[in-house]
Formats: structure tokens, C-alpha cells, sequence
């Protein structure tokens, strides 16, 4: 479908529009029109031409129309908080940001399951969620905008856009908060892991299903992302590693060697 623009082309343009404007009310109020143009060329496109075959409406609802849907919120919630707490930085009103923070999250927890679906690349109920002959077979709250035109929504993609834009609004709202509360900076040692990379994956997983960090709400990625800062290690395809760590004869061993170490200090000590 050669309507459909390129995730990196439309980044691409609304980082142009952002560093054209000094003002960032100006920018976000413009890259919300930029997004609304391009929906509504979507819009008339998946009218006049349809789609060839059923994987590419799937694509388009899963993919597509949810990554510029979702920055078209994400800009929409930043522009909302500007004009609300205009002069919010560097120490101001803090809490502000801490309990903006706490309602995103609390929309990510309340739908996790479908946070899990993206995350780990599921496509077992594609078909029920992404084609429009299917979108009465549930019924999702909080839809807006486009989601009522019965020809340019299924039944889910106004719900991953909704959780794209709260993830990007999350990001935001936390570098907001970063500013406004400067920590001293202390040298961090230098780590070097020497395990293999399947062990560090194997920690990853675990961190991620534990729902330890962020009271649950981190994402997959960002647990990922984190462990590879912190080790400098890369780990590449990681949901490919992880059925290999599902598939082998003792899962966990990585975290079982973690827990006999832990269980042999502790002994040591006892005795």
C-alpha cells in the first residue's frame, strides 16, 4: 500500500517540526496537525482503495494507524500539560509531574495484557483485534476520534494508540521530572559482564515477569534496554533467546545458580 508513509519518515518530520520552534506549545499544536492530516489521507485511502488481503488490514490496525494515532496523543497530552502548568521546571510543583506519572501508569497497568501482546509480538488474536468485521466481537472503553467511523476501526487499534501516546507521554513526563530534580552526579563504576548473554536474558525475563521495576508498568523493551546499559552487553533478538531458554532442558538455570549462591553465603554465615 504505497498511501501508508514510513514509521521513520514520519519521525523523521515531527522531529523537524520540534526543532523548528522554540516554543514547545507551538510545536507540539503543530505536530498534532501534522498527524491529523495524515490520519485523514488514511482515512479516505482505506475508503476509496480498501486493502488486498486480510494481512494488510491486520498490518494497518495493529501498526500503522496506531504509531501516528498514538503520537497524535502523545503530542495532544503534552500540549494539554504545557498549557496547564506553564511554568512547571526546575524544582516547581514536582508532585504535579509525580501524580501525572502515577495516572499513566495506572492506564498501562490496567492494560497490561494488551501491553504483553505488543511486547512480545503476539499475533494469536490478530485476526479478532485488527480486521473491522470483527470490531462488535469487543468492547473497549475510552473510544475516541476515529475509532467511531465503522471503516477506519477495529476493534483494538484505538487502544494500542492510546497506550502508545500514554507510553510516549511517559517519557515526557519523566525528562520533565529529571530537569526539575537535579541529582548530584556520582561516578558509577565501571561493570563488566562476564556471563554469557543468555544468562543476562534469562535475568531480563525474570526482572520483567517479576513485576518488580516500576510497580510493574516497565515494559519489556525498557527492562532490556536497561540491563544492556548497566553490562554494555547487546542482546540483540531477545525474544528469539528466550525460546531457547524455554526450550532447554533446565530453563532457569542461570537464576537457580543465582539462588544457590545466595544459599551457600547464607550457610557460611550460619556456620
Amino acid at each position: 500500500m504505497d498511501w501508508v508513509r514510513s514509521r521513520s519518515e514520519i519521525e523523521s518530520e515531527l522531529l523537524q517540526i520540534e526543532q523548528s520552534f522554540s516554543n514547545p506549545i507551538a510545536s507540539f499544536d503543530k505536530a498534532i496537525s501534522f498527524c491529523q492530516k495524515i490520519l485523514e489521507d488514511y482515512r479516505k485511502a482505506v475508503i476509496v482503495h480498501g486493502f488486498p488481503d486480510e494481512a494488510s488490514e491486520i498490518r494497518f490496525f495493529k501498526k500503522d494507524k496506531p504509531l501516528l494515532f498514538g503520537l497524535l496523543l502523545r503530542y495532544s497530552h503534552q500540549l494539554t500539560f504545557e498549557l496547564d502548568f506553564p511554568n512547571i521546571a526546575y524544582g516547581m510543583n514536582n508532585e504535579i509531574i509525580v501524580r501525572k506519572i502515577r495516572d499513566v501508569n495506572a492506564f498501562l497497568a490496567g492494560h497490561k495484557d494488551m501491553v504483553l501482546y505488543l511486547e512480545l509480538e503476539n499475533s494469536a488474536l490478530d485476526s479478532q483485534y485488527f480486521l473491522r468485521k470483527n470490531r462488535n466481537l469487543f468492547v473497549c472503553t475510552g473510544r475516541i476520534g476515529h475509532s467511531f467511523d465503522s471503516e477506519f476501526s477495529a476493534s483494538h487499534d484505538v487502544l494500542i494508540a492510546q497506550i502508545l501516546g500514554y507510553q510516549g507521554f511517559l517519557q515526557f513526563l519523566q525528562q520533565k521530572l529529571s530537569t526539575s530534580m537535579p541529582l548530584p552526579k556520582i561516578p558509577i563504576p565501571k561493570i563488566n559482564w562476564t556471563g554469557s548473554k543468555i544468562a543476562l536474558t534469562e535475568l531480563g525475563f525474570a526482572l520483567f515477569y517479576s513485576g518488580i521495576i516500576n510497580h510493574g508498568n516497565a515494559s519489556l523493551k525498557s527492562v532490556m534496554l536497561f540491563l544492556e546499559q548497566v553490562t554494555g552487553v547487546g542482546l540483540g533478538d531477545y525474544h528469539h533467546t528466550s525460546v531457547r531458554i524455554r526450550n532447554r532442558t533446565h530453563p532457569t538455570k542461570f537464576l537457580d545458580k543465582l539462588k544457590n549462591s545466595l544459599q551457600y553465603w547464607i550457610t557460611d554465615l550460619d556456620d
